[in-house]
């Protein structure tokens, strides 16, 4: 990531942080910032929102509504390692299996 003044970088982090916090990854989208940070936390936080809205959907379906109910805790753990891995400076954190997934998104 290019050099930046403190408030721009603390900026960054904020809209960073918004991209895993579920509907609210809209914001950092409409800022159309076209860098390696904000398309790597997008494309991670609308994989995490997409498997909130499965785990919601299949609460509604009879056979697998205990299931969904068992796995309701893993996108906030996921968005929670997110925000103290942006939090603690490490930017670029490419998140296990949501990065895989992210891969396909293009912003």
């Amino acid at each position: 990531m290019e050099q930046q003044t403190g408030n721009s970088a603390g900026n960054d982090l904020i809209f960073g942080i918004l991209c895993y916090l579920g509907i609210l990854w809209i914001i950092p989208l409409l800022m159309n910032k076209k860098n390696e940070f904000f398309r790597l936390h997008l494309s991670q936080g609308l994989v995490v929102l997409l498997l909130e809205g499965v785990l919601y959907v299949l609460q509604y379906v009879p056979l697998l509504r205990h299931i969904a109910w068992w796995f309701w805790f893993v996108p906030g753990l996921i968005s929670l390692l997110a925000i103290i891995k942006l939090v603690s400076n490490d930017t670029m954190y490419h998140l296990p299996v949501v990065y895989d997934i992210s891969k396909s998104f293009k912003f």
